[in-house]
């Protein structure tokens, strides 16, 4: 007789973090050819949050001569070229870094980035380079970004804030730093499983009238035996819903020590587990294979997948049961045997039969062989 093990678990919360971005133009203060179009998009306007992107975009100036590098100084004070530049506090851009066709060199300080162009940035062309590995400023409030074209790299790493030398193209930008908004609520974690000898319904709604025993054998009515001339199966069906964030994982444990099926008073399995190999009709082998997976429940509230456990050595094609005699691993060890996943993901309402099979050989003794087996599902929350 099959037993059937259920586990429930519902704890857990999730929060959501919201972090709000602006950033805008100002206008122009100096009197040399301006950047257009100019902005400074970031992956997170959190404050102290490292590891952000900032987008640098920018129009070159119509009839501008052609640029080979550009800078971007992030002050506290001032967008105004050519001014004195306070970096913002807790600011850091050492690790700034670029997977942009065409800008992948880039050098960095603390407040200062400078790209260089594999090909030179012709007047009235539009420039996106989203820069990786900055660190944002400690405290919320504006800070100000100042770009600046040059025609040379060398002429760029040479730029300093209040000597910034021979530009092609500037402007400056206000970028807003702000406080983390929290928006949090609980989720109770849960997890759904049964087993019954048919097919189940939504929600397991028919399991618990139908416990899952299962008697193997050929013939009629209610006169079963296992046969020589065939392999006598018989389907467990199984459903599963849970929303742990990594999914679940079926195991199936054999309370038998030999792994295999065992006549009553024997102390050895005369019908044993076919391990990692198939079988045919005539040999005295025990095992299960995985039927198709179907879906339970309105459409639109069935999600995710359900599938042979991965890396385990069950699947829809041939019949294994992994018995290792020191029950380490395997079937008879403390936990079972993988059989079953959800692909490391929320699922709902997916039903996966598992079909059992036996056989014997002419001289497998007579009697009754019985085995019993859990199925265990453990949630990764």
């Amino acid at each position: 007789m099959n037993s059937i093990k259920l586990l429930d678990r519902r704890v857990g919360y999730f929060a959501m973090a919201m972090a709000l971005l602006l950033a805008f133009t100002l206008p122009t203060f100096v009197g040399a050819a301006q950047v257009t179009e100019r902005s400074i998009a970031l992956s997170s306007s959190s404050k102290a949050t490292p590891g952000v992107t900032y987008e640098v975009n920018f129009k070159t100036a119509i009839g501008a001569a052609n640029a080979e590098a550009f800078v971007v100084d992030f002050c506290q004070n001032s967008p105004l070229v050519g001014q004195a530049c306070t970096p913002p506090v807790g600011f850091n851009a050492t690790a700034a870094a670029s997977a942009e066709v065409g800008f992948t060199d880039v050098t960095a300080t603390a407040s200062k980035i400078v790209v260089t162009a594999t090909d030179p940035m012709a007047a009235n062309t539009q420039v996106s380079v989203p820069l990786t590995g900055i660190t944002n400023p400690t405290e919320a409030g504006t800070i100000y970004a100042r770009i600046l074209t040059f025609a040379s790299a060398a002429l760029a790493d040479a730029y300093t804030s209040e000597v910034p030398g021979t530009s092609i193209d500037q402007g400056g930008l206000a970028i807003s730093i702000t406080d983390t908004s929290s928006v949090s609520g609980a989720v109770l974690e849960s997890m759904q499983f049964c087993i019954a000898r048919v097919e189940i319904t939504a929600n397991c709604a028919n399991a618990a009238a139908n416990p899952p025993t299962l008697k193997l054998g050929q013939g009629t009515g209610d006169v079963l035996a296992l046969s020589s001339s065939a392999i006598s199966t018989g389907n467990i069906y199984t459903q599963i819903s849970t929303n742990a964030v990594g999914g679940a994982i079926v195991s199936i444990k054999s309370a038998t020590s030999c792994g295999g099926l065992k006549r009553l008073n024997a102390s050895v399995c005369d019908i044993a587990a076919t391990g990692a190999s198939d079988f045919t009709a005539g040999q005295a082998k025990f095992g299960v294979k995985i039927g198709a997976v179907s879906d339970t429940g309105p459409v639109g509230d069935v999600i995710g997948t359900y599938q042979p456990a991965g890396s385990s050595i069950y699947t829809t094609g041939a019949y294994a049961f992994n018995y290792d005699n020191t029950n380490a691993t395997g079937v008879t060890s403390t936990f079972g045997d993988p059989i079953l996943d959800t692909d490391g993901a929320p699922v709902n309402g997916k039903n996966i039969p598992l079909i059992f099979g036996a056989s014997v050989t002419n001289n497998t003794p007579a009697g009754l062989y019985s085995t019993d087996l859990s199925l265990i599902a453990t949630g990764k929350f």
